[in-house]
């Protein structure tokens, strides 16, 4: 059966685990180290891929141009997009989004938190009856309490290890996060052959999950 399917990556830091399942379903990972390539167009056998930013992923699934993506929860519930079908968790780029402070306390009153991810951040302190100000910046958010720009952040950790090194401390988990496989509803429906490439990625996963077991 053909597997003539594009893939949108999200580029950074989950490439090198998307390589890594991609070769595990035997398919060829056509990123060769140092390119600057974007596109590598789908052949019969092999599925395409177009290295995005994060946020552009659900917008060429949700146009036709790719039939997949791989994102992370964090940015699809950032960026919520109705055009896209949510079809499988991947289990790779573990990480989840925090609310972060020197003293590791939480607010009183009226606060502003710096963050890449404003709406996310919004709907959680209104859950709570919190009032906030939301700061977008776009990267270095942790250094939002050290240089006195907003007390608070919400950000993205791995490992912690950032955090630490600029005297942060986690006051409380948002939202665990890890990369989802999304589709375009049109191709999932009307085009069968795109299974394929799904059915191959979720026989590595669930192998892993039973070696795990």
């Amino acid at each position: 059966m053909s597997v003539k399917s594009t893939v949108a990556v999200a580029k950074g830091r989950i490439m090198d685990e998307v390589r890594e399942l991609w070769q595990q379903a035997e398919f060829t990972w056509p990123i060769r180290g140092g390119s600057r390539q974007l596109w590598f167009p789908a052949t019969d056998d092999q599925p395409g891929i177009i290295v995005a930013r994060a946020r552009d992923v659900c917008t060429l699934v949700a146009r036709g141009i790719a039939d997949f993506g791989v994102v992370g929860l964090d940015v699809l519930e950032e960026y919520p997009d109705p055009g896209v079908m949510r079809v499988m968790d991947l289990e790779l780029g573990r990480c989840r989004l925090v609310l972060a402070s020197k003293d590791a306390r939480w607010p009183e009153g009226p606060v502003r938190v710096a963050t890449k991810y404003p709406a996310i951040t919004r709907q959680f302190f209104q859950h709570r009856g919190h009032p906030i100000e939301t700061l977008g910046l776009s990267g270095s958010v942790e250094l939002a309490p050290v240089i006195g720009l907003a007390p608070y952040i919400v950000d993205v950790v791995d490992t912690g290890q950032t955090l630490k090194q600029h005297g942060l401390r986690v006051v409380d988990t948002i939202l665990w996060s890890s990369a989802r496989l999304v589709a375009n509803p049109g191709t999932w429906r009307i085009r069968p052959s795109s299974r394929e490439f799904y059915q191959r990625l979720k026989t590595v996963i669930d192998r892993k999950a039973e070696d795990i077991s």
